[in-house]
């Protein structure tokens, strides 16, 4: 009898080991420390998980989403690609990596802006392919498809395309919650580039202007100019100047509010 209950605690042992080899109940421990900002434990946990078991790409994933939420572009970048080659249906892998692409080039040189751009724009198409409801993914889109060369896979063609796919998810979500800022904002902005739904576009920028936004989210200095920018597109000159020279008040180099104004003077 004792010898079988050594034989079963064994048993348990081994079983609970292969379920940690695995990377099943490391990653679920990782999470837990990640969703409370444990970084620095999440990634030690994170960093368990080996290579080549069923839960390697998610913990490649989540260590990337420590290292872009520390500021740690070029970090994120190498776990992110490790997790998309690993396992390569998952859109909020491919959508990650776009913006940690675009945010290791922020402040790069030309030459590097030129490399890694590309590579954002293809991660964050993926991402869309994949997933048909990723907003994240669509909503930078509509933002590089007008800047983007064509021969880089960019045109306002594709940003009015994408646009049409992005409105009806940010419909949805704005029913559900009438006052979520950031989608408020997503959708206004995606109007001004676009030209579409404008008036719609102005009524979410409108309620955008009157929160306060915290660090890292849009300013309001930037959803005034792109409130101009509809006003302006909707024939609106007089409106569209005091919505660009409000922008400015908030941010006096804000250079897009700084062209709106020229054009709307003359």
């Amino acid at each position: 009898m004792v010898i079988s209950l050594r034989i079963l605690i064994a048993s348990f042992a081994v079983l609970c080991l292969t379920i940690q080899t695995n990377g099943q109940s490391l990653n679920d421990r990782g999470k837990t420390l990640y969703e409370t900002k444990k970084y620095d434990d999440a990634k030690k946990v994170f960093e368990l998980v080996k290579e080549n078991t069923s839960g390697y790409a998610e913990a490649q994933y989540y260590l990337g989403k420590i290292a872009f939420d520390q500021k740690q572009y070029d970090d994120a970048i190498e776990y992110l690609e490790d997790a998309t080659e690993v396992d390569g249906k998952k859109g909020d892998y491919f959508n990650l990596l776009g913006d940690a692409y675009a945010a290791s080039g922020t402040n790069a040189s030309v030459f590097r802006q030129m490399s890694i751009g590309p590579k954002a724009l293809k991660a964050w198409e993926e991402a869309a392919r994949l997933d048909t409801r990723n907003m994240n993914a669509r909503y930078s889109l509509v933002g590089v498809y007008p800047i983007a060369p064509s021969f880089m896979g960019g045109g306002m063609d594709k940003a009015e395309k994408t646009a049409k796919e992005l409105f009806p998810l940010l419909e949805e979500a704005l029913a559900k919650n009438p006052d979520h800022h950031l989608y408020n904002y997503w959708y206004g902005k995606t109007s001004a580039i676009t030209g579409l739904n404008l008036d719609r576009g102005e009524q979410c920028l409108d309620k955008y202007v009157m929160f306060t936004p915290v660090a890292g989210e849009p300013s309001v200095a930037g959803a005034y100019m792109r409130l101009g920018e509809i006003k302006e597109k909707q024939g609106k000159k007089s409106e569209a100047k005091k919505c660009f020279e409000a922008a400015l008040k908030k941010d006096p180099e804000l250079k897009g509010a700084k062209a709106g104004l020229e054009r709307t003077s003359k």
